[in-house]
């Protein structure tokens, strides 16, 4: 099967992944509101988009092994990773019998959505249950023959999803409802005509649709003071948050579209599967030098988002030069076996 590569999907994933990042330093309020209105949508509606035509009419299992097998795998990995972490930063505040029950649980169980024995804390990886149950969801409801019949059903999924709130559910069950909307909505973009879609895009008119749902979605979303948080299954007031949301996406999208293929933009989109699941871990070492390089306080608190930003720029190129360094090494190995 041949894949397709598609550079503005390169220029989303770059900008979600350190949106996701960045997400996580401590922003002033509005800040956290804006990103948190569209970052985490945008990662599962890539997500389906990526989905190719017929992936969905297939059997079960050929489903699961191509689309969810291999994010199990990665689950585990960086869970085990995590778990490691935590049980080495936490040794003296925990028996360790305690840190590697507590953290073998917390895989198992896989939600992230309160801070207990269940939490993946410090490892940000509720994504990775919440992407397979989405996956799940989306698969199962996609079965259903009439086209009407599965809006309606996706339609009870993703409002259930919001009215679990909080509630912890296995293998974030609640985030994977709200994540399978949105991977349908990826994935009906990918699979209908979007050619007229596409050359609209392009064009100038497109340009100051964006110029104009920018702003307006942006205030949108700073004004909804819960906002919308897809990993607590949260939308704050539905009024503010779904236009805000669709404005920021439509206009993040039309600005990708017209950007240039970037070697630095697909760099970093290609590092995602590494930074997502380890940024959290980079968190300390990352204030440890900032601090004594006296840019930032002791204790942390009250730093200004300009710290923030520049955290998690840095973290976000530090995790992709290892990722292409890793790669460019693998290459190499290949040719030298090739070679031999």
């Amino acid at each position: 099967m041949t894949s397709v590569r598609f550079p503005w999907i390169d220029h989303l994933k770059a900008l979600g992944i350190f949106l996701v990042v960045a997400g996580h330093c401590g922003l002033s309020n509005e800040q956290h509101r804006w990103i948190y209105a569209f970052h985490m949508p945008l990662f599962f509606m890539i997500s389906g988009f990526l989905l190719s035509p017929g992936a969905m009419d297939v059997s079960t299992r050929t489903f699961f092994m191509r689309r969810v097998w291999k994010l199990v795998k990665l689950y585990v990995l960086f869970g085990l990773l995590g778990a490691a972490v935590y049980c080495y930063v936490f040794r003296h505040d925990h028996a360790f019998a305690e840190n590697v029950g507590g953290r073998l649980w917390s895989l198992v169980y896989g939600s992230a959505s309160e801070h207990t024995a269940r939490d993946l804390y410090p490892m940000a990886l509720w994504f990775f249950p919440g992407l397979i149950t989405g996956l799940l969801i989306t698969f199962a409801v996609w079965k259903i023959p009439s086209a009407w019949a599965r809006l309606g059903t996706m339609t009870a999924v993703v409002v259930t999803g919001f009215q679990m709130t909080d509630w912890a559910l296995p293998w974030e069950l609640e985030s994977g409802c709200l994540a399978a909307g949105f991977l349908t909505l990826g994935h009906g973009a990918r699979i209908t005509d979007w050619n007229d879609f596409l050359r609209w895009a392009e064009r100038r008119p497109a340009l100051v649709v964006a110029a104009a749902a920018l702003p307006l979605g942006s205030w949108l979303a700073v004004l909804n003071v819960n906002g919308l948080d897809l990993g607590m299954a949260r939308i704050g007031n539905p009024m503010l948050a779904i236009p805000a949301c669709g404005l920021l996406l439509l206009s993040m999208t039309i600005i990708a579209m017209n950007l240039p293929a970037w070697m630095l933009s697909g760099a970093v989109a290609a590092a995602t599967i590494l930074i997502f699941p380890t940024h959290q871990l980079l968190f300390p070492y990352a204030d440890r030098v900032a601090t004594k390089l006296g840019v930032a306080n002791a204790g942390l608190p009250g730093c200004p988002s300009w710290y923030a930003w520049i955290k998690a720029s840095a973290i976000v190129a530090a995790t992709t030069v290892a990722h292409a360094t890793y790669l460019r090494a693998k290459s190499a190995r290949r040719a030298a076996t090739a070679t031999a």
